[in-house]
């Protein structure tokens, strides 16, 4: 009887426990999720992406700071007269832009420059001294150089009349540029848009060579662009030809532009390069003097100058010189660079100097409190 008694306890606790082992087994199935494992190291070390430029701070992990937006902007572009005999004489299309490395214009996110007339297929009136008439396959050729946008605010866009100018538009937008401004309105057709890496840019063109720019009309149109933009430059066709430096109408119309909201105003129509000055922390390039044209007579015609603006935590300016020779534009390195750096120097504000020198300018946009 002793004997018989211990097993049937035994069997009696093995087939509880048995029992409770499955039941916690089941308990454990329901509620332990079923994904595979994840590697903690691997989560915190992903980028996260946001339309800020500012570096981002991940699980303790400081993702990769957004890179600069890097735009070019170059001066006047003619491409009828001697630059279209030129080029016709070479049996190249793409003439005028031999001497520059190949894709340089390509190579910024975006290039702006001013065409000096209307890209047309037929001369119209009226019938002026000077008076510029590209041909429509030159809308092809300048954005397969790497230009981007042009502004036609400037005393050549109504040369071939109203009609001329909105054929020009036409087919430059039809090629794939952005196109802006007018020879005499400074209402909308001044503003054009665009997205760059999630950053906004507006473009404005005005033209005061041959009228007043109507200022309650240009107001309105600037505070358009600063609610549309993060960004809002203007570029100017204004002052007095061959000089250096702007004159006294001039420097009031540029700080007038930064008092009602711009942030960037880059200028030309003077054929020379003028200096860069600094406005309540924002920049003003009075002129970048010519870039493609035939004007063979002078040096300072011939030394044009282009700029990059790199836009990001702070806004900063390289200027790059050019040398234009037989309408070809090429850029300036070494010695030449230096000199021609130094002559920009001379004409431009003199706290600016030492950043002239070294080839970059920078303003911060907290300079005048919050950033746009």
């Amino acid at each position: 009887m002793t004997r018989n008694k211990m097993p049937w306890r035994l069997v009696i606790c093995v087939t509880l426990g048995l029992a409770l082992g499955g039941v916690f087994g089941m308990l454990l199935d329901r509620f332990t999720p079923t994904h595979p494992k994840i590697d903690i190291v691997k989560i915190i070390s992903v980028p996260l992406v946001s339309a800020s430029s500012s570096p981002m701070i991940t699980g303790g992990v400081e993702t990769p700071e957004q890179s600069d937006i890097r735009l070019l902007f170059v001066g006047d572009i003619m491409l009828d007269r001697n630059v279209k005999a030129r080029t016709r004489v070479s049996g190249d299309p793409i003439y005028p832009f031999q001497k520059l490395s190949k894709n340089w214009l390509a190579s910024f996110e975006y290039t702006i420059g001013n065409l000096e007339g209307a890209l047309t297929d037929k001369r119209r009136p009226p019938e002026k001294s000077i008076d510029f008439q590209f041909d429509p396959s030159e809308a092809a050729i300048i954005k397969s150089q790497g230009i981007d946008a042009v502004s036609q605010a400037n005393n050549h866009a109504l040369d071939q009349g109203a009609l001329g100018y909105e054929d020009s538009v036409r087919r430059l937008r039809s090629s794939g540029l952005l196109v802006f401004g007018h020879q005499v309105q400074d209402d909308v057709i001044a503003l054009a848009t665009t997205t760059i890496q999630g950053h906004r840019f507006a473009f404005l063109g005005f033209n005061t060579t041959d009228n007043p720019l109507n200022r309650e009309t240009a107001s309105s149109t600037i505070a358009l662009a600063r609610q549309q933009a993060d960004t809002v430059i203007v570029t100017m066709h204004w002052g007095s030809e061959y000089h250096d430096k702007p004159d006294a109408s001039t420097v009031e119309l540029g700080h007038w532009l930064i008092d009602h909201g711009v942030d960037i105003v880059i200028g030309g129509h003077p054929h020379w390069a003028q200096g860069i000055s600094t406005y309540k922390g924002k920049p003003i390039v009075w002129s970048l003097g010519n870039f493609i044209f035939d004007q063979d007579w002078s040096p300072e015609t011939r030394q044009g100058l282009t700029v990059e603006i790199d836009i990001g935590q702070n806004i900063s300016i390289k200027p790059i010189p050019v040398q234009i020779d037989a309408s070809q534009p090429r850029v300036l390195e070494g010695d030449e660079r230096v000199k021609r750096l130094e002559s920009l120097v001379k004409i431009s504000d003199k706290e600016l100097a030492d950043q002239i020198r070294g080839g970059v300018v920078t303003w911060s946009q907290y300079a005048t409190g919050t950033k746009r």
